[in-house]
């Protein structure tokens, strides 16, 4: 190779990564060089600052290697031959190279350091000069969130237990306070990633890990668009609802499940980080910001949902309801003489006035579908793994208390409507292969008692696994399908 033509082809070198970088985008899903909040922020911080210091060792070194190269290469054939002086080398050289070292090292190691007690301490909120440094309030420390998150295989629990409420696969939180985040695992390690707001952290069984953080909410109205230009959101725009099922339609409308870019900006992008079995891709979860005020309806939505004193009582024929009351009565022509509905009063109502299809005094609460959804939901043993109305901290499946105002299904990996909740119903194992969801038949014994078997799925055995066979639905099965399907989505 021709001297004149190496630095061509070093320049080309640099120009092709500067070009290379160009095809990522900053704003992904996922993206930890799109920081929205303080502790991703510090994280973003010192790896900008080794990327720098990265580069300028590169050239420092590479530069010094290539000048060598060329300076001293052989010309001829006799030079190549020559045996050069053997020495001990430069002490000055050395020593400065060391020192040098040790320099770098201490100015990575500082940033580094720090960047590690932060997200592992939430500040003092009596340390002013700290709360000064780190730009925050008082009040957003005082007034912090807990949040108690499992991660079992193959979904993730969020419990705050200053409110007593469970919910799954969507951490909804306030922009304006900081949340602490207790971490611990049901059954193997898993590792908590919420790379726009809080990092990583592993969580292992029978050990609990901690981390926090704190939303900016300047950051999160500040976008950029598909095409790298920035925009500002106002607030209702990047922050909907939860609670009133304006975030779901927000998601719903404004982008493919799939894309990369989230237009909503106070939807946040989280994934198991650590291989935990046959469906550890698909173990995502979501964090949705809120203002304070949209945060407390929805944990007043939430706790009065999930509080059994609440629950509608059986109409009683000696007692008189005042108008608005719900009461649970029979309606046998939803499956039969047992089955019962919810009624509401629309005026008052004086003892013995039996809800029914043709009383002026009460209306059905919930339409047909649903009732008979909530019925099958009950006799399938559903519950057994699910609560929906509960907290059910420790139940086996993913809490479904207000399952319909969530923005994905099947934790975090499909869009939360009609057809996909049909899939999963029908087939989960085709979607999600080796969660822990089992499919079964209703089955009859001699006494006329229904049952349901389950088709076990054993992920331990040693010989290869085979995903379970597609059941073959009649149409009777297909509409108790759909009418759970109602009966889930009307959870909100």
């Amino acid at each position: 190779m021709h001297p004149r033509h190496i630095p061509r082809i070093v320049l080309s070198f640099f120009l092709f990564i500067f070009l290379f970088g160009g095809c990522s985008r900053v704003d992904h899903k996922q993206s930890a060089l799109d920081p929205k909040g303080l502790v991703a922020q510090s994280q973003y911080d010192i790896f900008i600052l080794s990327v720098w210091i990265t580069i300028f060792l590169f050239c420092a070194v590479g530069g010094c290697l290539l000048y060598v190269l060329l300076k001293y290469r052989a010309k001829n054939q006799e030079e190549a031959m020559e045996i050069p002086s053997q020495s001990h080398g430069n002490s000055k050289i050395e020593s400065f190279l060391i020192l040098a070292s040790t320099v770098i090292l201490v100015i990575l190691a500082v940033p580094t350091l720090q960047g590690i007690v932060l997200m592992n301490k939430v500040p003092d909120p009596d340390d002013e000069a700290t709360l000064t440094r780190l730009n925050l309030d008082r009040e957003q420390i005082e007034g912090a969130i807990t949040v108690n998150v499992t991660g079992k295989r193959y979904f993730w629990v969020f419990e705050y237990p200053q409110f007593g409420i469970v919910t799954a696969n969507e951490l909804v939180f306030p922009v304006s306070k900081a949340i602490r985040i207790n971490l611990t695992s049901e059954d193997v390690i898993h590792s908590f990633w919420l790379p726009k707001l809080a990092g990583k952290m592993d969580l292992m069984p029978g050990h609990e890990n901690f981390m926090w953080f704190i939303a900016d909410q300047e950051k999160i109205l500040s976008r950029t668009d598909r095409d790298g230009n920035p925009y500002k959101t106002d607030v209702p725009t990047a922050m909907p609802a939860v609670f009133d099922g304006s975030m779901r339609d927000a998601v719903f409308a404004k982008q493919d499940f799939n894309a990369t870019f989230e237009p909503v900006g106070g939807v946040f992008y989280g994934q198991c980080a650590e291989f935990c079995g046959n469906s550890h891709a698909y173990m995502s979860f979501r964090g949705l910001a809120q203002t304070d005020e949209d945060f407390g309806l929805w944990v007043e939505r939430l706790q009065t949902a999930q509080n059994p004193n609440l629950k509608p009582s059986k109409w009683n024929s000696s007692s008189e309801y005042p108008k608005g009351s719900i009461v649970i009565a029979k309606d046998e022509s939803l499956i039969d003489e047992n089955s019962e509905r919810e009624y509401r009063a629309v005026t008052d109502v004086k003892k013995g006035n039996e809800p029914s299809f043709s009383s002026g005094a009460w209306e059905k609460l919930h339409s047909d579908d649903y009732e008979i959804g909530k019925t099958i939901f009950e006799s399938a043993q559903c519950g057994q793994c699910h609560a929906l109305d509960r907290t059910g901290i420790g139940s086996k499946g993913p809490n479904l208390t207000l399952f319909g105002l969530r923005t994905s299904l099947a934790a975090g990996w499909m869009r939360n409507d009609r057809p996909n909740l049909i899939k999963w119903l029908q087939n989960s194992q085709d979607i999600k292969f080796g969660n822990l969801m089992w499919n079964g038949e209703g089955v009859d014994d001699k006494h006329g008692v229904r049952s349901f078997q389950p088709i076990p799925i054993d992920e331990v055995n040693d010989s290869p696994l085979k995903k379970e066979e597609k059941r073959l639905l009649n149409e009777e099965k297909k509409v108790r399908v759909n009418q759970l399907v109602t009966y889930l989505l009307e959870q909100s």
